[in-house]
C-alpha cells in the first residue's frame, strides 16, 4: 500500500491489485495448481472472473504457500486451517519487518507466528515448519519495483519505512 502524507493528520492510501494470471505468473505456478490451491484456501475464492483483486500482500501469502507445498511436500488441503491467518498477517504486516523474520507454522495447532530472523526458536510440537520470508518478500519487491519501472530511472536500494504518526518530517527549507 502506498501512502503519503497530505495535511497533518490526513493520509492518501493507494492499494494495487493484481489478476489472478498476474498472481500466478509472479509466483510462478500453473494454472491447474491455481484451480486445486483456491478450492483448498477459501482466502484465493475471493476473486470473481478476471478482474484485478489480489494485493501485494496475497501475492506474498501464496508465495508461502508454494514454498510449503512444493519446496516442503506439504498438501495444500493441510493449510487450509492456517491459510486466513497466513493472508491476515501478510497483508496487515509491514514487508520490512517481514523480511527480518521468520514465518512459524504450527499445523497441529493451526496457527502461525512471525518471530525475528535471529531469535531462537524453540518448538513445542513435533510438526513446526519454519519459512524465511526474507527471500520471499525480496524476490516479489524486486518483480514488482520492475513492473513498476519508467525509462532508466532506477529506485532506492532501500525499502520504504512507516514512521510513528508524531514525527513530522524535518526540513531545512533548502537552508543548510
Amino acid at each position: 500500500m502506498l501512502t503519503c502524507c497530505l495535511q497533518q493528520g490526513e493520509r492518501l492510501s493507494v492499494t494495487l491489485y493484481f489478476t489472478p494470471g498476474q498472481l500466478r505468473g509472479e509466483i510462478d505456478i500453473p494454472q491447474e495448481t491455481y484451480r486445486h490451491w483456491k478450492k483448498a484456501l477459501a482466502p484465493l475464492r475471493r476473486e470473481t472472473g478476471h478482474r484485478p483483486c489480489f494485493t501485494a500482500g496475497d501475492l506474498l501469502a501464496v508465495a508461502v504457500v508454494r514454498v510449503l507445498t512444493v519446496d516442503s511436500s506439504i498438501r495444500v488441503g493441510a493449510l487450509s486451517t492456517v491459510a486466513e491467518p497466513l493472508f491476515k498477517l501478510c497483508n496487515g504486516a509491514f514487508w520490512p519487518t517481514l523480511e527480518r523474520s521468520n514465518l512459524i507454522v504450527d499445523l497441529v495447532n493451526a496457527r502461525i507466528q512471525v518471530l525475528p530472523e535471529l531469535e531462537r526458536i524453540a518448538f513445542e510440537v513435533p510438526v513446526m515448519v519454519v519459512v524465511p520470508l526474507r527471500p520471499l518478500v525480496s524476490r516479489l519487491r524486486e518483480a514488482l519495483l520492475a513492473d513498476s519501472r519508467v525509462g532508466n530511472q532506477e529506485m532506492l536500494p532501500f525499502p520504504p519505512t512507516p514512521l510513528p504518526s508524531k514525527v513530522g518530517a524535518a526540513s531545512s527549507g533548502g537552508r543548510s
